[in-house]
This record gives structure tokens, C-alpha cells and sequence, in this order.
């Protein structure tokens, strides 16, 4: 009985490996692919925080061109004049502006597949815009020296 019991897990554990090393690897990312960005005030700021950033992908904004598609979820948020208050009397001057922007980005390819994603918290669209682009670059350089 002990003897079947560790076959089966033995088997078990066979096919596991076997599946796991049987996957396909993850789409890449290949540098200067055409990529669309929606039209929006994010998308705008992240256009151009990709351009500063030298993220090597190519912006476009016709949409037939692109291969790559970023899409984004964002909101802004602004503390309650209470919440302000109790702040401003907890921490003084270290209490912040009160603002904060959270976007949320997904980079896929024609086939919808998710080849990437983040989720940015900022004080400002600018500096959430920044922070994807150089989140992008740094997962770009990671996949090409991983190839």
C-alpha cells in the first residue's frame, strides 16, 4: 500500500515538472515595435515620459500601425478638508500636498496577451507617467539581457 501510495506521487510529481518545463516562454517585448497609446491626459504625459525616458519603443497614434497597445485605468485623488486638517496638524510642514494620482497600465500585443503591467501611485499625472515609462525601460533591459 505504501509502495502504490509513492508511485502515484511519484507520478504526480513527474507530470508536474514535465508541464511546467513544457510551457511556452513569455512573449517578449521587442524594442522599437510600433506602440499606441490612448489619447487621453494620461496617455498624453505617458507619450512623452516614453520619448524623455528613451524607452525604445516607436509612439503612434494610429492604431492600424501599432503592434503594441497600452491601455490605462487612472483617477485622481484629493484629500477631505478633514482629513487635510487632522494632517497638517499631525505632521506640520512634512504633510504633503494632498493630491495623489493612481494609474494603472497594461501593455499588450494583436493577440491581447499581457505583456506587461503596472500600477503607479504618484502625486501627479507627470510623475505617474514617469514612473511607468521608467518601470517599461527597466523591464525591456531586463528581457534583452535575458535573452
Amino acid at each position: 500500500m505504501k509502495r502504490m501510495i509513492l508511485i502515484n506521487v511519484l507520478v504526480v510529481f513527474i507530470v508536474g515538472v514535465v508541464g511546467v518545463s513544457a510551457q511556452s516562454p513569455a512573449p517578449k517585448i521587442d524594442s522599437n515595435s510600433m506602440v499606441f497609446v490612448e489619447s487621453s491626459e494620461f496617455g498624453q504625459a505617458l507619450s512623452a515620459a516614453m520619448l524623455k525616458k528613451k524607452v525604445p519603443l516607436l509612439v503612434t497614434t494610429n492604431r492600424e500601425q501599432a503592434k503594441l497597445f497600452i491601455e490605462e485605468t487612472s483617477k485622481a485623488d484629493k484629500e477631505g478638508a478633514a482629513e487635510r486638517v487632522t494632517k497638517v496638524l499631525a505632521f506640520g510642514a512634512f504633510a504633503g500636498s494632498g493630491k495623489s494620482y493612481e494609474a494603472s497600465v497594461t501593455l499588450t500585443n494583436t493577440d491581447g496577451i499581457v505583456l506587461w503591467a503596472h500600477n503607479a501611485k504618484k502625486s501627479d499625472v507627470r510623475r505617474a507617467a514617469e514612473d511607468v515609462a521608467e518601470r517599461l525601460e527597466e523591464h525591456m533591459k531586463r528581457q534583452a539581457r535575458n535573452r
